[in-house]
Order: structure tokens, then C-alpha cells, then sequence
């Protein structure tokens, strides 16, 4: 929704922390190679699902490089790759929890991501069910 606003490097950072949320809990689903590869054609960079840098790596540098309004759009779209697979379990939790506080976002500002991809998801659904219920 949001990643075409961001710099090619910015871009490839976000792909690499894609990969390192899916791997968090070590189950890589399905789901969550359909929404990189949604990504990837959003942001029109090439499909890979092994990362080239390290979660501090990425972090250090998405602070250097980005604007707040960025670090809220990457941490957005991460939210929504870890909730992709109606899973969140206290690994993802806790991998995002690490990545919020490394991009300096608050926990509040974290609690009311997920709320709203949750409200969003469920809002979805309910689109779902009447056009094909």
C-alpha cells in the first residue's frame, strides 16, 4: 500500500526485514511468501527469500536513511506480513517488538498497528462474506 514511496535502498532493507520477520518463529508460510511477492511487485524489485543482511544492519540503517513517516510505513507493512498467516505468536511478537523498539517507535504507537490491521482483516472479511457468502 505504502512501499512505492520508498528509496531503492530502502526498498531492499524492507524486502531483507520481510524475510527476517517470516523466519521468526522458523515456519516461513506460504502466506507470507504470497504477500513478499506481493511487495515485490508493488515495489518492483526482484523475489528472493534469503536475506542479505543482519536484523541490526537493517535497523541501523533504515534509522540513518529514513524519515519517521518512513519508519511508520515499514513498520506497517511488517505488521501485516507477520499477521498474513492469522498467526502471531510470542516469537513474531517479540521479533517486532525488537524491530519497533530498534526503529524507535513506542508501544503504544505497535498496539495500535496491529489493532488496526486486525479491525482491517476482520473488515475484510466481512466484505468476503457478503460478495461471496
Amino acid at each position: 500500500m505504502f512501499l512505492n514511496r520508498l528509496s531503492g535502498e530502502q526498498k531492499e532493507l524492507f524486502l531483507d526485514l520481510c524475510i527476517h520477520a517470516s523466519k521468526s518463529n522458523n515456519d516461513f508460510t506460504a502466506e507470507e511468501k504470497q504477500t513478499i511477492d506481493q511487495y515485490c511487485e508493488e515495489m518492483h524489485t526482484e523475489i528472493r527469500y534469503e536475506e542479505q543482511h543482519t536484523l541490526s544492519e537493517i535497523a541501523e540503517r533504515l534509522v540513518q536513511i529514513s524519515s519517521e513517516q518512513d519508519l511508520r510505513m515499514i513498520v506497517f507493512e511488517t505488521a501485516a506480513l507477520l499477521l498474513s498467516d492469522n498467526s502471531y505468536d510470542d516469537d513474531e511478537k517479540s521479533f517486532f517488538d525488537t524491530l519497533t523498539d530498534r526503529l524507535g517507535l513506542s508501544k503504544e504507537q505497535t498496539d495500535d498497528i496491529i489493532a488496526m490491521l486486525r479491525e482491517l482483516s476482520d473488515i475484510y472479511g466481512r466484505i468476503n462474506g457478503f460478495v461471496f457468502g
